[in-house]
């Protein structure tokens, strides 16, 4: 057995072999509107051309999640959800990283060149198709690439599987290939780090992740993966100090996700958008004198779950609600007047 040989296997995997038919129809009908497919090629930072898929919902909205496939995998993983997204008013995109599927690309750097392949797709839908809020959604290789770099208009992120330190990575991976024990494995990568560093252009040490983002973030994992071990979401989800959610799923690595799991993804992406847009009516569009009172401003709270204002109205709250209203009305007025006066 070459020792290079073997190390070049898992940084220069197979490509998974797919035809353009596997990437659906150009039309999808749905039950409100239709969802058009565009491909597209661009270039990224690397002068590599990548392929990527945009399912774009009609009505047209602004909103999109990125999909972000795993190792030695492609945008086939994520195209079936582009009709389940649909419905929750999301566009979707697909795409394959730099030497995965179709794209143009020699080696795999688990996140480091990969991360710039985001930005150049972001970049993409921002020019060419006005896309505005993103959700990115990733697993196993695509999750961890997500948090290694920070990208603009990201309203929520899901990391399915998500690694935190590449070494343990590359130890479990190896072995399920050749079923060498670990101490063989750990001197494999210590006598060709240095070449595979110098061939690949990145150093192994970089790819360690460690939760710096207070973006909204769903983290999914399973306690029977055996690849990558639900400890690793777990961390993550401990050390984020944002808004986060926990969802722990069976099966293994490389499982299909059941039907209520992804519907419980995107329910949880529509949420992170509607709270973003609803502040943004709440804290802007409002005045700041003389505010309205808060039973008339969309609650955000509805949309997770928590108690709203609205249900701790009365259920015949008519002459009381008229009457609130009318004084507080009054009284913004006032408030206002005397802003404006003085």
């Amino acid at each position: 057995m070459s020792i290079q040989r073997e190390w070049q296997k898992f940084v220069r995997p197979p490509r998974y072999n797919y035809s353009y038919f596997d990437l659906g129809p150009e039309c999808i009908q749905l039950h409100q509107g239709f969802i058009r497919k565009h491909e597209r090629i661009i270039t990224n930072r690397q002068n590599c051309k990548l392929e990527m898929s945009f399912f774009e919902l009609n009505p047209k909205t602004s909103n999109c999640i990125v999909y972000c496939h795993g190792y030695n995998g492609c945008r086939i993983e994520g195209i079936k959800y582009a009709s389940i997204v649909a419905q929750y008013g999301f566009n979707f995109c697909a795409f394959d990283f730099q030497a995965c599927g179709h794209s143009e690309g020699e080696f795999i750097t688990f996140g480091h060149l990969e991360k710039d392949d985001i930005t150049s797709i972001l970049q993409e839908l921002e020019l060419n198709f006005q896309q505005r809020q993103f959700i990115l959604w990733g697993r196993s290789l695509g999750a961890t690439t997500i948090q290694l770099k920070e990208q603009p208009n990201v309203k929520g992120l899901v990391l399915d599987s998500c690694f935190t330190n590449f070494n343990k990575l590359a130890i479990s991976i190896i072995q399920k290939q050749t079923r060498l024990p670990k101490f063989i494995i750990k001197a494999i990568i210590f006598l060709t780090k240095g070449s595979i560093e110098e061939e690949a252009g990145f150093q192994l040490n970089d790819i360690q992740v460690q939760c710096n983002s207070n973006v909204p973030t769903l983290y999914i994992c399973s306690d029977k993966d055996s690849l990558i071990k639900a400890k690793n979401s777990l961390k993550l989800y401990k050390q984020h100090k944002g808004i986060k959610k926990l969802i722990k799923v069976d099966g293994e690595h490389n499982d299909s996700r059941p039907l209520e799991i992804i519907q419980q993804i995107c329910s949880w992406c529509k949420d992170r958008v509607q709270m973003q847009q609803n502040n943004y009516i709440q804290y802007n569009s409002v005045p700041q004198v003389g505010r309205l009172p808060l039973e008339l401003i969309y609650d955000s709270n509805i949309q997770s779950g928590m108690q709203s204002s609205y249900n701790r109205i009365p259920k015949n709250p008519a002459i009381k609600l008229k009457n609130q209203i009318s004084i507080q009305l009054r009284t913004s007025c006032r408030n206002l007047h005397s802003a404006v006066q003085y």
